[in-house]
């Protein structure tokens, strides 16, 4: 499957196990969902999406995970409490995983649940790269995170802001020049 063919497969399959798990239907009672990440800008090379949810409690987060976890789709679960407190100041983490499609991994879904504020100061970031975005530089960008995929089948860990910072902000095209970029930013690259 070509590059653009498989990001395009993977948006439309996103919205297609979203559906399937009625994940909006669970969320909606909950406050406010900002779909962010590749899911968000439209590059997106493996079976992930990244959501936020507004600021809610342990014991809702609970329930609204025991409801996700009753669709037979999904296998996993996971809650975690923010290890980043300047990043994610008291963020509530749920990591789904949902067995659907073929791409070698299932499908890995993350809900951050943050204060307001902070959302919308990510957000900012990720409406300030969708205006940069180009069809050229979205399929510029999908090609490099193809040419980075590691042993796991994904991108390397907290790379995606980075890799959209080099091709958006800085321009950078030349993929050892991004590859430079996001190793000089703390990325951890497999060789």
């Amino acid at each position: 499957m070509l590059p653009l063919e498989r990001s395009n497969k993977l948006r439309q399959e996103a919205d297609h196990v979203l559906g399937l798990i009625k994940l909006n239907e669970i969320l909606r009672p909950y406050r406010k969902v900002y779909p962010s990440g590749s899911y968000f800008l439209d590059v997106m090379v493996y079976p992930d999406v990244d959501l936020y949810l507004t600021k809610i409690s342990i014991d809702q987060l609970f329930k609204l995970g025991a409801r996700i976890a009753s669709c037979d789709l999904v296998i996993q679960v996971v809650f975690e409490k923010t290890d980043d407190p300047v990043g994610m100041p008291e963020g509530l983490y749920l990591k789904l995983r949902v067995k659907y499609g073929d791409w070698g991994r299932p499908w890995k879904i993350d809900i951050w649940s943050l204060e307001e504020k902070i959302i919308l100061d990510k957000m900012a970031d990720m409406h300030h790269f969708q205006a940069k975005m180009t069809p050229d530089l979205r399929e510029q960008i999908i090609h490099y995170k193809l040419s980075i995929m590691t042993s796991q089948l994904r991108t390397p860990m907290y790379s995606g802001y980075y890799i959209y910072k080099a091709f958006l902000d800085e321009g950078l095209k030349d993929f050892e020049s991004v590859n430079q970029y996001l190793i000089a930013n703390g990325i951890r690259m497999e060789v």
